[in-house]
């Protein structure tokens, strides 16, 4: 008994110190390989060559953290696509050190690239001669990289699909608020093959919102400045016939008191993708949005088309045709402009900031996409006695009459510009800084907001309410001077979170914003995304809600 305890003993404690000595592994950074997971493909044409389709592989280093300089390798095993596509690399991008055979295109590079678009490859494919309507196949890509490792992505090639071609309604292009106007939405199916689903987007800005809701549909607000619908019917929607809504699941849309010049881009798109952890569609009204067949094909027009739908293309022969959009500007609008004022503190020798803007009180939320001018200005100017050292983004210095000037720190003016959306969640400003240079007594600035004009700014044309567009800018000089910089804190009621508020995306440390998360929508003027239909290849069973990524036309802190 004694000699097994002790057998045990031992063998315990070995075990405990060869554990202790083994030194720990950790685990291979795992770099996402992203790629489409399916294409339609043009059938081979009687007479010419086929159509070919863009796709495009890509690495994200990022999720390997720093530290992979060595090589890595992308391979396209072309073997599951023989006799079905053609597959080439895109020669309008091309890939230095890339190899092609008949079974595959192989792609070789050192170091992975900090920056976007540098680790992947760009290739072109086609339906293959002989190729059968209906037929499928597929590519794999694969990484390989040094220190982690690739999940490969495989994209399925179809010959043939569905050609949903939307139809056009033609609303009143003006409405007072309250007011509500039937959308007879419509599609045909121009393709070769039938779609098993399809997914209806209708993405509104502020003014404008849909009356009826059903339960295969989601809606997204997007802080405000408007929302996104998307609905997925079930069903066989075959080549050749066109679809409406069903009498019994009508749309209307309605203009709100928040409209000024508005916009919907509405689609439909085929055979949508699951979404990844999509929530399940909760039973709430007990009706569905349906669609049945039409009585009349749909009329095939080129007006009012938004084309480009992003990944609608994955699953639509023509992408091009899935979507479009019209305006409704709402009579009688109006919009409140306040200035936003601050009261900075310090002796003299401090530097101090100062959060300037404006806020619109609404209730019309105002929106210039299609003109890409700025919804509203600030007409800065600086009381005496301090000296602006750091000039915000979307600001320029002009001088006391309002001409250009082209030193931009000390200047005696400003003209700020938003963006081109003002909504009335938030206010928009600049943070100036600023030295306290000597105490002036009676020193006041001013801080004006209107539209943009040649010598600064001009009542909005829609603004009720002149008497709090132009507000008194002081800064209070205490007694003493401070060798320390020392910043105060500005009695603005912006928020303090730091982003441009100029067309641009791009941070700015200086600027404070409000405004809604929204991009431009081309041809339309609508502030939707360009692509964001393309975000329904992504809508889940159930009618979950999937949206995409939008480009920032001003940002709320």
């Amino acid at each position: 008994m004694d000699k097994r305890i002790s057998l045990m003993a031992a063998t315990g404690l070995a075990t405990l110190s060869l554990g202790a000595a083994a030194p720990a592994l950790a685990a291979e950074p795992a770099i996402p390989l992203s790629g489409p997971s399916a294409q339609v493909l043009q059938p081979y044409p009687d007479s010419g060559t086929s159509k070919e389709r863009s796709l495009r592989y890509d690495l994200d280093p990022a999720a390997a953290g720093t530290g992979l300089p060595g090589e890595f390798t992308l391979t396209v095993d072309l073997t599951g696509a023989t006799g079905l596509a053609s597959v080439r690399l895109d020669p309008a991008k091309p890939r230095p050190n890339c190899t092609t055979s008949a079974t595959a295109i192989v792609c070789k590079q050192q170091g992975l690239s900090a920056g976007t678009g540098g680790n992947g490859i760009d290739l072109l494919v086609s339906a293959a001669q002989g190729g059968k309507n209906g037929a499928s196949g597929e590519i794999t890509v694969k990484g390989a990289v040094a220190g982690a490792s690739v999940t490969p992505v495989t994209t399925k090639l179809t010959v043939g699909g569905p050609d949903l071609h939307v139809g056009e309604v033609k609303p009143k292009a003006e409405a007072t608020a309250g007011e509500q106007q039937d959308l007879p939405l419509a599609f045909a199916n121009r393709g070769t093959l039938a779609a098993r689903s399809v997914a209806l987007e209708l993405d509104a800005t502020a003014g404008l919102e849909p009356v009826e809701t059903y339960d295969n549909c989601s809606r997204q607000d997007h802080g405000g400045t408007g929302s996104t619908t998307v609905c997925l019917v079930e069903g066989e929607f075959l080549p050749g016939e066109s679809y409406r809504l069903s009498p019994d699941s009508p749309l209307h849309l309605k203009t709100t008191e928040r409209a000024y010049r508005d916009s919907l881009r509405y689609g439909f798109v085929p055979d949508p993708a699951p979404a990844r952890d999509a929530p399940a569609a909760k039973t709430a009204t007990g009706k569905r949005l349906m669609l049945v067949k039409a009585p009349a094909a749909v009329p095939v027009t080129d007006s009012h088309l938004v084309p480009g739908a992003g990944r609608t293309g994955n699953t639509d022969l023509n992408p091009d045709d899935n979507q479009r959009a019209f305006d409704v500007t709402a009579k009688g609008a109006t919009a409140d402009f306040e200035a936003v004022t601050a009261s900075p503190a310090g002796k003299e020798g401090d530097t101090v900031t100062a959060a300037l803007g404006f806020r619109n009180k609404g209730p019309a939320v105002i929106d210039h996409v299609r003109s890409g001018e700025s919804a509203a200005r600030t007409d800065i100017v600086m009381p005496a006695g301090v000296r602006v050292t750091d000039v915000p983004r979307g600001c320029r210095a002009v001088n006391a009459d309002g001409s250009d000037r082209t030193e931009q720190t000390g200047a005696p003016r400003y003209f700020c510009d938003g963006g081109t959306l003002a909504d009335v969640r938030a206010p928009y400003t600049h943070t100036f800084t600023l030295k306290i240079e000597k105490a002036v007594a009676n020193a006041k600035g001013s801080v004006t907001v209107g539209e943009p004009a040649a010598a600064g700014t001009r009542l909005h044309a829609i603004d009720p309410v002149a008497g709090n567009n132009t507000a008194a800018f002081t800064v209070d000089v205490k007694a003493g001077a401070s060798a320390s910089p020392s910043a105060s804190a500005s009695t603005s009621p912006s928020p303090s979170a730091s982003v441009s508020a100029s067309v641009s995306a791009s941070a700015s440390s200086s600027v404070s914003a409000g405004g809604g998360a929204r991009g431009n929508l081309a041809s339309t003027g609508s502030t939707v995304g360009p692509i964001a239909l393309g975000a329904l290849g992504a809508v889940a069973a159930g009618g979950a809600l999937y949206i995409g990524a939008r480009r920032r036309s001003g940002k709320h802190a």
